[in-house]
């Protein structure tokens, strides 16, 4: 990755954007480089190449729950180590893309089987874990080469979608009280819209209401629903880019204000089940794959609401099963405004090999490409050197 951090001062430089300075000496003990190839793994959930905010992400998993922080790292360690002991590329281990989907599986699982703490739910994320690792190599294998865009958390959405619904007719599938097929229904104008924690409890005010919807949809994008967690993650993201930070909150709101605006389930927006998908969806629009301009500020917008769209949309046609939509809204929305790029020239994409942080893309010089392990990370599969942009060829606006 590029080693420029910019013009923060020297102090902040050591832990803002990528640490390049601290993976080199990471790289120095093998002990030392596999947790810092972990904690990155964590932060590339939201796009952050940085184990600090892997590290905050953590624990905020763990105020959510101590069983759901220990699932998750169960699920990293597992994801990681299978990356390693099968020979993929070190420079893609190191920057994390081999421990995000492991740590949302291990999360998942945790969260839809019990009971906690249970052997057997530990040795089902084991086995996901292991499996995310290999789908998501395939996956990328497939997406990078043919249409130059990650695969996201497509392998983490796949392998837990196949677990849970195989497991409802599992002896030892160990489904919990979460996962519970219903008849598919048609409330319309019956939804009890009033931001509430609990269907049984009052209405909170105004303002509580938006701040807890706006705060755990950010928590909940790693299955922990807790305000404070939710601002640790924040306060995680914002240590790599305080761009990335801002746009977070805008998409967790956009998500929660699209189901005010549709009327949605009251309970469920102040959960923050509107907004994660929305937050992860506006940062990676706002700055990570396009460089921030105010058109694709707005772009950021319009992604995360129609990821919050898809996500009312994906949740009613999965309620027969009782299944979660996980983070699906937000691979098919994500997607959809990714693969715009090379069709606007107002538009200035970041080569998936080039991606670091939102504030490194604003300051790079045009056709300029980073060094290091983000270039090499997208030749881990041999034949997936991203396809050349057409706007190369011409002048980019801004």
């Amino acid at each position: 990755m590029t080693t420029s951090t910019g013009t923060a001062p020297r102090g902040l430089s050591q832990i803002n954007g990528t640490m390049p300075e601290w993976s080199e000496r990471a790289e120095r003990t093998p002990a030392m480089s596999f947790v810092d190839s972990c904690l990155r793994g964590v932060g590339q959930v939201c796009f952050m190449n940085n184990p600090l905010t892997g590290l905050a992400i953590l624990v905020a998993m763990f105020v959510g729950e101590v069983w759901l922080g220990f699932a998750g790292v169960l699920g990293l360690v597992v994801s990681t180590l299978t990356a390693i002991l099968i020979g993929m590329d070190r420079g893609a281990i190191r920057i994390g893309l081999f421990g995000f989907n492991g740590v949302l599986v291990g999360a998942g699982l945790s969260l839809f089987l019990q009971p906690d703490w249970d052997l057997l739910v530990m040795a089902w994320i084991v086995v996901g874990a292991f499996f995310s690792t290999i789908l998501h190599a395939a996956l990328a294998n497939v997406f990078v080469s043919a249409w130059a865009v990650p695969p996201f958390t497509l392998a983490f959405n796949f392998i837990t979608l196949i677990f849970l619904v195989g497991a409802l007719n599992f002896a030892n599938g160990r489904v919990g009280g979460l996962i519970a097929p219903a008849d598919a229904q048609v409330t319309r104008g019956e939804v009890g819209t009033a931001l509430r924690s609990a269907a049984d409890t009052a209405t909170a005010n105004n303002l509580e209401g938006m701040l807890n919807a706006i705060m755990r949809g950010i928590s909940q994008l790693f299955f922990a629903n807790s305000i404070v967690a939710g601002i640790i993650i924040v306060l995680g993201i914002a240590v790599c880019s305080r761009i990335a930070a801002i746009f977070a909150l805008v998409g967790s709101t956009v998500g929660m204000l699209t189901g005010l605006a549709l009327g949605a389930d009251g309970v469920a927006i102040y959960n923050g089940l509107w907004g994660f998908n929305s937050f992860d969806a506006a940062l990676a629009i706002g700055g990570v794959f396009f460089v921030l301009t105010w058109r694709s500020g707005l772009l950021a917008v319009a992604c995360a609401v129609l990821t919050a769209l898809l996500f009312g949309a994906i949740a009613s046609v999965f309620t027969p099963w009782g299944l979660p939509a996980l983070t699906l809204p937000f691979v098919f929305g994500t997607l959809t405004f990714v693969l715009l790029k090379g069709t606007s020239s107002k538009l200035t994409a970041v080569e998936v090999a080039d991606i670091t942080t939102p504030e490194e893309h604003l300051g790079r010089p045009s056709g300029e490409h980073s060094a290091g392990a983000g270039r090499d990370a997208v030749r881990e599969f041999p034949e997936s050197e991203p396809p050349r942009d057409r706007q190369e060829d011409t002048p980019r606006g801004s």
